[in-house]
């Protein structure tokens, strides 16, 4: 008798529904946005571009949801996830839509002016409401506890806000290539009312994500073991996320108003698979050694990278006369690079475990020092103080005690 495949439970089908309509909206605008490049729509190919990647965006987030409520259906996170990809994806499909509703081929496609009105705002609350939520509900899908329950209802009715003034706020759109185009669902009359709400419930999200950062800071404070470990993956992943957020604003306020976005784009989706891999994963691999790595290999290749710039100008200065080829200069300057990589690498190490990881580099210290008393050192009562003071260094424990056992004839 042949077994049959386990069926898929409830939970299971509707995550895969919801991927799926994500994907589909997803193969729509790609579908859509091919055809509009190919008509030659002015800057769809830089609309073109974005579209891809906030395409990444979404699939990503959707994905890990999908998966983490198909495997954990009670873990509240799988199911912001999945649910927070499929606006994503639809953001870009009323786009393209609109784009070829209303400039490719006008007039073949109905509700092209709602469509456009709809992609300028349905992308920005599930960015925050994703954000806040996933921060304040991690690991276990619950709250930290019962005073944390203000954090939802602040999002929430941030969401209904933005959404309600966005959608209902008259007048022509704001966004390219849609300048001329008035929203066919706004309010006459009430355009400053609207505005004011919408404004209050961006800033009601906006405050929403700190609040649920600093839940995450207290309960990584009093977490233990597993829990703690998963808490420390989505930290780093929002610590990075942040910083390349700092960054980013950095560079558009410069004046350049592409990379800023586009690395804060492709760097968001880190925080999402960072919390599925944590809520999937049985054993966690050490964050700790993952960002002691990650620093030190950074740093290391820059050092290099700047010596071997420098190196090849220096030498291809000093050998100039010599010889009119760079060929030499490089040679010489990657053997050079070559020899530098393990003392360079050794220093950087230690800068770092001494700079982030004090902690774990005194300890360390600590037990190499006592390992060369253990091989110079006879006498048991000393033996016996070097262990004692190396527990209570590195262990801090309450309270240390050696027992020995007599020796039976």
């Amino acid at each position: 008798m042949t077994s049959r495949p386990p069926v898929p439970s409830a939970p299971a089908r509707l995550a895969a529904c919801l991927w799926s309509l994500t994907v589909a909206a997803l193969a729509g605008s790609l579908v859509l946005g091919a055809l509009n490049l190919r008509a030659g729509v002015p800057d769809v190919g830089t609309e073109f571009a974005f579209l891809v990647l906030f395409g990444a965006l979404a699939l990503a987030i959707a994905t890990v949801g999908a998966l983490v409520a198909a495997r954990r259906p009670e873990n509240a996170i799988g199911w912001v996830l999945v649910l927070g990809g499929l606006p994503l994806a639809a953001s870009g499909l009323l786009e393209e839509y609109a784009v070829h509703a209303l400039i490719t081929d006008p007039g073949r496609l109905p509700a092209g002016e709602l469509a456009a009105s709809v992609s300028e705002w349905i992308f920005v609350p599930p960015l925050f409401a994703v954000s806040a939520l996933l921060l304040l509900l991690f690991p276990d899908g619950r709250l930290p506890s019962a005073r944390w329950r203000a954090a939802p209802w602040l999002t929430g009715l941030g969401v209904g806000a933005f959404l309600a003034g966005e959608a209902l706020a008259p007048g022509r759109l704001s966004e390219e290539p849609f300048r001329e185009v008035v929203n066919p669902i706004g309010l006459e009359g009430a355009g400053a009312l609207l505005e004011a709400l919408a404004l209050v419930g961006l800033a009601a999200m906006a405050a929403a994500v700190p609040v649920a950062a600093w839940a995450m800071i207290r309960r990584l404070r009093r977490a233990r073991g597993a829990e703690r470990q998963q808490l420390k993956w989505v930290a780093s992943a929002a610590a990075l996320f942040a910083a390349v957020c700092a960054i980013g604003v950095g560079a558009v306020l410069a004046g350049d108003e592409l990379i800023g976005p586009v690395a804060i784009v492709l760097t968001f989706p880190a925080i999402p698979i960072a919390a599925g891999y944590a809520i999937l994963r049985h054993r966690l691999y050490d964050i700790d050694l993952v960002v002691n790595r990650a620093l030190v290999y950074a740093a290391l290749t820059a050092l290099l990278a700047g010596a071997y710039v420098a190196l090849v100008l220096l030498l291809g200065q000093a050998l100039g006369p010599v010889t009119r080829e760079s060929d030499l200069a490089i040679a010489l300057s990657t053997l050079a690079v070559a020899a530098l990589f393990r003392p360079v690498r050794r220093r950087v190490q230690g800068f770092v475990d001494r700079r982030f990881y004090r902690r774990k580099y005194d300890a360390e210290r600590t037990l190499e020092g006592f390992g060369a008393l253990l091989r110079a050192e006879t006498d048991l009562e000393a033996l016996r103080a070097g262990l004692t003071g190396v527990v209570r260094q590195t262990m801090e424990p309450a309270h240390v005690s050696i027992w020995l056992r007599e020796r039976t004839r």
